[in-house]
């Protein structure tokens, strides 16, 4: 089995993949001071608990775009899983081409989700990423990344909004039965979840007219499966997406360093 992790700016999301399926996984808290051991521990806490032999995993492949925890991480599962670690960056991606301005700033999750999604549907697609932000990454017609955009997350709009106002509560991130929100926390519902639905709908929209069409848009991250029930363009969700996207490319270059053995 790999272990697929996947290290973001508030949740680490980790996962055993066999094949091309994540059949376990687990969601963290992200924080930069924890330790090496600290996080070794944990994650000896997470395979105990789920009954998973650290024998039966073979290699593990980190996506990081917090640089100062891709170390500690590396360490903590050579330590306490014992199996080799692959730390992806762009040029392990398969024949994705990264066709913007600036190709080493994109985050290693947003092209791994593109790889992932690439075997889901044909392109032109597109990816809706709910996270700490909200990530928009297209893919053209010939299978390049072409650009995105980015917005802040739901989460971050939420937290906001309550701390910087006096009388706001905290709410449950779920959709209200109605638009017209008939009390102060129905009323923030409709904003954030509703608003958020019209915010991927335009943007997803100008994607879609400037690629000269799509096949599908997908939506991944913690948020997708609520906001996109109320979304008119997003067409698959799938919450996993990333976990995949790390497995996808590990096999890829676990293959091309095979071939390259087999022809030295």
């Amino acid at each position: 089995m790999l272990l697929a992790i996947d290290v973001g700016n508030s949740h680490i999301m980790l996962g055993l993949v066999m094949g091309h399926t994540v059949h376990q996984h687990w969601r963290i808290g992200t924080d930069a001071n924890r330790t090496a051991d600290e996080y070794g521990v944990l994650l000896d806490g997470l395979l105990r608990t789920s009954s998973i032999d650290r024998n039966r995993v073979g290699a593990a492949a980190i996506a990081s775009v917090v640089p100062p925890l891709t170390e500690p991480l590396r360490q903590s599962v050579e330590r306490y899983v014992g199996c080799p670690v692959l730390v992806l960056n762009r040029h392990d991606l398969p024949a994705i081409e990264v066709r913007v301005d600036e190709p080493d700033s994109v985050g290693i999750d947003r092209l791994v989700n593109l790889v992932a999604a690439r075997r889901r549907s044909a392109a032109p697609l597109v990816v809706v990423d709910f996270g700490t932000a909200t990530t928009f990454d297209a893919m053209s017609s010939d299978g390049a990344f072409v650009g995105g955009a980015i917005s802040p997350g739901i989460g971050i709009a939420a937290d906001a909004l309550v701390q910087n106002t006096a009388l706001l509560p905290r709410f449950p991130m779920t959709a209200p039965a109605s638009a017209i929100g008939v009390n102060t926390m129905t009323n923030l519902q409709s904003g954030l979840i509703f608003g958020y639905a019209g915010l991927v709908d335009g943007i997803v929209g100008r994607f879609i007219h400037e690629l000269g069409g799509c096949q599908t848009v997908i939506a991944t991250g913690g948020l997708a499966e609520v906001v996109a029930p109320h979304s008119t363009t997003i067409r698959d969700v799938a919450p996993l997406l990333t976990l995949e996207g790390i497995a996808a490319v590990y096999e890829h270059t676990s293959r091309c360093v095979a071939n390259e053995s087999s022809l030295a």
